[in-house]
Protein backbone atom coordinates (compact mmCIF):
# COMPACT_ATOMS: atom_id res chain seq x y z
CA UNK A 1 0.00 0.00 0.00
CA UNK A 2 2.75 2.45 0.83
CA UNK A 3 4.38 1.87 -2.53
CA UNK A 4 1.18 2.56 -4.48
CA UNK A 5 0.48 5.71 -2.45
CA UNK A 6 3.99 6.95 -3.21
CA UNK A 7 3.50 6.18 -6.89
CA UNK A 8 0.22 8.13 -6.96
CA UNK A 9 1.90 11.05 -5.19
CA UNK A 10 4.76 11.02 -7.69
CA UNK A 11 2.31 10.99 -10.63
CA UNK A 12 0.36 13.88 -9.12
CA UNK A 13 3.55 15.85 -8.60
CA UNK A 14 4.56 15.25 -12.23
CA UNK A 15 1.16 16.46 -13.44
CA UNK A 16 1.37 19.51 -11.19
CA UNK A 17 4.80 20.34 -12.58
CA UNK A 18 3.59 19.88 -16.19
CA UNK A 19 0.51 22.06 -15.60
CA UNK A 20 2.64 24.73 -13.91
CA UNK A 21 5.10 24.66 -16.80
CA UNK A 22 2.26 24.93 -19.36
CA UNK A 23 0.79 27.93 -17.50
CA UNK A 24 4.19 29.60 -17.32
CA UNK A 25 4.78 28.98 -21.01
CA UNK A 26 1.35 30.38 -21.87
CA UNK A 27 1.98 33.51 -19.80
CA UNK A 28 5.39 33.99 -21.42
CA UNK A 29 3.86 33.68 -24.90
CA UNK A 30 1.16 36.20 -24.00
CA UNK A 31 3.74 38.59 -22.55
CA UNK A 32 5.97 38.31 -25.61
CA UNK A 33 3.45 38.43 -28.41
CA UNK A 34 -0.03 39.51 -27.32
CA UNK A 35 0.50 42.54 -25.13
CA UNK A 36 -1.38 45.55 -26.37
CA UNK A 37 0.68 48.32 -27.97
CA UNK A 38 -0.51 50.66 -25.20
CA UNK A 39 0.93 48.37 -22.55
CA UNK A 40 4.18 48.02 -24.52
CA UNK A 41 4.58 51.81 -24.80
CA UNK A 42 3.76 52.29 -21.13
CA UNK A 43 6.45 49.74 -20.31
CA UNK A 44 8.98 51.37 -22.66
CA UNK A 45 8.28 54.76 -21.08
CA UNK A 46 8.78 53.33 -17.58
CA UNK A 47 12.10 51.75 -18.66
CA UNK A 48 13.22 55.05 -20.18
CA UNK A 49 12.45 57.05 -17.04
CA UNK A 50 14.09 54.37 -14.87
CA UNK A 51 17.24 54.56 -17.03
CA UNK A 52 17.31 58.34 -16.56
CA UNK A 53 16.83 57.97 -12.79
CA UNK A 54 19.64 55.42 -12.60
CA UNK A 55 21.99 57.41 -14.84
CA UNK A 56 22.17 54.39 -17.13
CA UNK A 57 23.32 56.40 -20.13
CA UNK A 58 23.93 53.36 -22.33
CA UNK A 59 20.30 52.28 -21.92
CA UNK A 60 19.06 55.83 -22.46
CA UNK A 61 21.07 56.11 -25.69
CA UNK A 62 19.88 52.68 -26.87
CA UNK A 63 16.26 53.78 -26.47
CA UNK A 64 16.76 56.80 -28.74
CA UNK A 65 16.00 56.15 -32.41
CA UNK A 66 18.64 57.15 -34.97
CA UNK A 67 16.27 59.89 -36.19
CA UNK A 68 15.43 61.11 -32.65
CA UNK A 69 14.76 64.85 -32.36
CA UNK A 70 13.68 67.25 -29.62
CA UNK A 71 11.74 70.49 -29.98
CA UNK A 72 15.01 72.28 -29.18
CA UNK A 73 16.75 70.75 -32.18
CA UNK A 74 18.76 68.06 -30.39
CA UNK A 75 19.31 64.71 -32.05
CA UNK A 76 20.21 61.37 -30.49
CA UNK A 77 23.90 62.25 -30.22
CA UNK A 78 23.68 65.87 -29.12
CA UNK A 79 21.07 65.32 -26.42
CA UNK A 80 23.22 62.86 -24.45
CA UNK A 81 25.81 65.37 -23.13
CA UNK A 82 22.99 67.70 -22.03
CA UNK A 83 21.16 64.87 -20.25
CA UNK A 84 24.34 63.82 -18.49
CA UNK A 85 25.04 67.39 -17.43
CA UNK A 86 21.46 68.08 -16.28
CA UNK A 87 20.86 64.81 -14.42
CA UNK A 88 24.36 63.54 -13.67
CA UNK A 89 24.88 65.55 -10.48
CA UNK A 90 21.83 64.03 -8.77
CA UNK A 91 22.84 61.68 -5.97
CA UNK A 92 19.24 60.52 -5.65
CA UNK A 93 16.71 61.04 -8.41
CA UNK A 94 13.10 60.00 -8.72
CA UNK A 95 11.13 61.00 -11.79
CA UNK A 96 7.47 61.14 -10.93
CA UNK A 97 5.23 60.97 -13.96
CA UNK A 98 1.51 61.22 -14.47
CA UNK A 99 0.14 59.92 -17.76
CA UNK A 100 -2.37 62.26 -19.37
CA UNK A 101 -2.90 60.39 -22.64
CA UNK A 102 -1.53 57.28 -24.27
CA UNK A 103 -2.24 56.52 -27.92
CA UNK A 104 -0.87 53.54 -29.77
CA UNK A 105 -1.10 51.56 -32.94
CA UNK A 106 0.82 48.46 -33.91
CA UNK A 107 4.13 50.25 -34.54
CA UNK A 108 3.67 53.85 -33.36
CA UNK A 109 2.68 55.45 -30.11
CA UNK A 110 2.59 58.66 -28.15
CA UNK A 111 2.43 59.19 -24.43
CA UNK A 112 1.73 62.52 -22.80
CA UNK A 113 2.96 62.91 -19.22
CA UNK A 114 3.54 65.56 -16.64
CA UNK A 115 6.97 65.10 -15.10
CA UNK A 116 8.24 66.05 -11.67
CA UNK A 117 11.80 65.59 -10.44
CA UNK A 118 12.48 64.65 -6.82
CA UNK A 119 16.06 64.28 -5.72
CA UNK A 120 19.15 65.60 -4.07
CA UNK A 121 22.47 66.41 -5.56
CA UNK A 122 25.23 68.89 -6.13
CA UNK A 123 26.14 71.32 -8.87
CA UNK A 124 23.31 72.12 -11.25
CA UNK A 125 20.94 69.47 -9.91
CA UNK A 126 18.96 71.78 -7.63
CA UNK A 127 18.48 74.39 -10.38
CA UNK A 128 17.52 71.65 -12.86
CA UNK A 129 14.98 70.22 -10.41
CA UNK A 130 13.43 73.62 -9.74
CA UNK A 131 13.24 74.54 -13.44
CA UNK A 132 11.84 71.15 -14.44
CA UNK A 133 9.18 71.26 -11.72
CA UNK A 134 7.98 74.68 -12.91
CA UNK A 135 6.90 73.16 -16.24
CA UNK A 136 3.20 72.35 -15.93
CA UNK A 137 2.42 71.40 -19.53
CA UNK A 138 2.70 67.72 -20.42
CA UNK A 139 5.71 66.30 -22.20
CA UNK A 140 4.97 64.38 -25.40
CA UNK A 141 7.03 61.26 -26.03
CA UNK A 142 6.73 59.69 -29.50
CA UNK A 143 7.66 56.02 -29.80
CA UNK A 144 8.23 53.70 -32.79
CA UNK A 145 8.52 49.93 -32.70
CA UNK A 146 11.66 48.66 -34.42
CA UNK A 147 11.18 44.90 -34.39
CA UNK A 148 8.78 42.17 -33.42
CA UNK A 149 9.67 41.97 -29.73
CA UNK A 150 7.53 43.96 -27.28
CA UNK A 151 10.58 45.78 -25.88
CA UNK A 152 11.84 46.99 -29.29
CA UNK A 153 10.40 50.48 -28.96
CA UNK A 154 12.57 53.53 -29.58
CA UNK A 155 11.93 57.14 -28.74
CA UNK A 156 11.71 59.29 -31.88
CA UNK A 157 10.69 62.66 -30.44
CA UNK A 158 10.34 64.49 -27.13
CA UNK A 159 8.41 67.72 -27.11
CA UNK A 160 7.04 70.26 -24.63
CA UNK A 161 5.31 73.47 -25.67
CA UNK A 162 6.82 75.55 -22.84
CA UNK A 163 10.33 74.14 -22.94
CA UNK A 164 12.68 75.03 -25.80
Amino acid sequence: RTGSASLVLILLMKRLILVSFALLLGYAAWWLFWQSPERQIDSAQARFLAALEGHDWDDVRAMLAPDFVTSGGHNADTVMPDLKQALGDFVTLDIESNTITLQASKDLGMISQTIRLVGLGAGLSIAVRERANQIRTPWLFHWRKNGSWPWNWQLTQVHNDTFP
